[in-house]
């Protein structure tokens, strides 16, 4: 039988959130049936995860993360490469190569196009003319492909609603995420205190400077209570700054990335992510699936993965509820067990890996 050729783009060649959801679909598939090429910039530890795993690995070095003329270099390359492998999918990731890679690909004749939406790149906190151009570049690119992928209803609905994708090619595919034998774990982390932890990159979206500043706010409150932050990013050193000037390093660690992530996750009581906008965050799955309770931002996304029955949603622009919510964790010791517990059981029945990798192989040889 001959092998179905599949491209997926990606722009920055990291392992956050997007690109690992695409590793596990990707090592999931029958390599006996696929072909799997992934494009995006050169270097860095998706390649080097891409040489590990035997994929095919196309570097372009022209994409930018932020709207440049090398687009236009970018957008050619791509139309090229369609047009020497004529893969027989191009599956594209993150705004910036959704954009240039539906149109290159369907310009260069590729029978069958997806975009997943890990989240769009308009929100509320940007000016609304940025937005309507955000929305509108969307609504081109929607022509471009057979299938916008969303990973939450959310993003689904507003799609719709705002005529940026055709009700028709829309559907929602929740990312998945193996449940870890906790056996096999041993957490790095001396529990002497009560530990809210979080991993994040260190930038704008993840509203790190205003959760750093709520853990100082709680650990004066309380000396009961210890933060890990664990990531890096552009605003890691602003991070460490406001830590050390607040006298808290031995209360706020700041390790930087790690890559046992679980090991960490197990040492903690409490999950906190209070992003400004989000897709279906893969940190907060991580953190249901040993087990643990979820304090979030109330917004699209993170409202899918948490309620009442696993944890507590703050609105993002209430900081003082959200000092108020971690400073009375410790107490609440019984609802918490009971919070983990459905959190667990919420990854088991809804966010798994077997309904993920399903949903994207139906849709690749339907």
């Amino acid at each position: 039988m001959k092998k179905i050729t599949m491209l997926h783009i990606q722009l920055l060649p990291l392992l956050s959130g997007a690109q690992n959801m695409m590793i596990n679909l990707l090592t999931s598939l029958d390599r006996n049936r696929y072909e799997i090429y992934v494009l995006s910039k050169p270097g860095g530890p998706l390649v080097d995860k891409l040489e590990e795993l035997e994929f095919h690995h196309i570097p372009v070095r022209s994409l930018r993360r932020n709207i440049s003329i090398p687009d236009f270099i970018a957008f050619f390359h791509i139309f090229k490469i369609c047009k020497k492998y004529k893969f027989d999918i191009v599956h594209t990731h993150s705004s910036k190569t959704g954009f240039i890679g539906r149109i290159a690909a369907r310009l260069a004749g590729i029978p069958r196009i997806i975009h997943t939406v890990h989240g769009f790149p308009f929100h509320r906190f940007q000016p609304r003319y940025v937005q309507k151009f955000y929305q509108m570049l969307e609504r081109i690119a929607s022509h471009f492909c057979d299938k916008v992928i969303f990973v939450n209803n959310g993003e689904r609905e507003l799609a719709i609603t705002k005529k940026i994708v055709s009700p028709n090619k829309a559907q929602t595919i929740y990312n998945g995420i193996e449940l870890p034998d906790i056996k096999k774990l041993r957490s790095p982390i001396i529990k002497n205190n009560f530990v809210i932890g979080s991993v994040l990159r260190f930038w704008e979206q993840k509203n790190v400077i205003n959760t750093v500043k709520a853990a100082i706010k709680v650990c004066q409150d309380s000396s009961k209570i210890n933060f890990v932050f664990i990531g890096d990013g552009e605003l890691f050193m602003e991070c460490q700054e406001i830590v050390n000037s607040a006298g808290m390093t031995s209360r706020i660690l700041l390790p930087g990335w790690q890559n046992n992530i679980l090991d960490w996750l197990i040492g903690f009581d409490i999950f906190l992510l209070f992003s400004r906008w989000e897709g279906l965050p893969i940190s907060i799955l991580e953190a249901m699936s040993v087990g643990l309770p979820i304090v979030a931002s109330d917004i699209k996304g993170n409202n899918e993965l948490v309620s009442e029955k696993n944890g507590i949603l703050v609105s993002i622009n209430d900081i003082d509820k959200l000092e108020d919510v971690l400073t009375s964790l410790p107490h609440k010791r019984k609802e918490l067990s009971g919070w983990g517990k459905f959190s667990k059981d919420l990854v088991r029945e809804k966010f798994n890996m077997k309904n993920f990798v399903l949903s994207y192989r139906r849709l690749y040889e339907s």
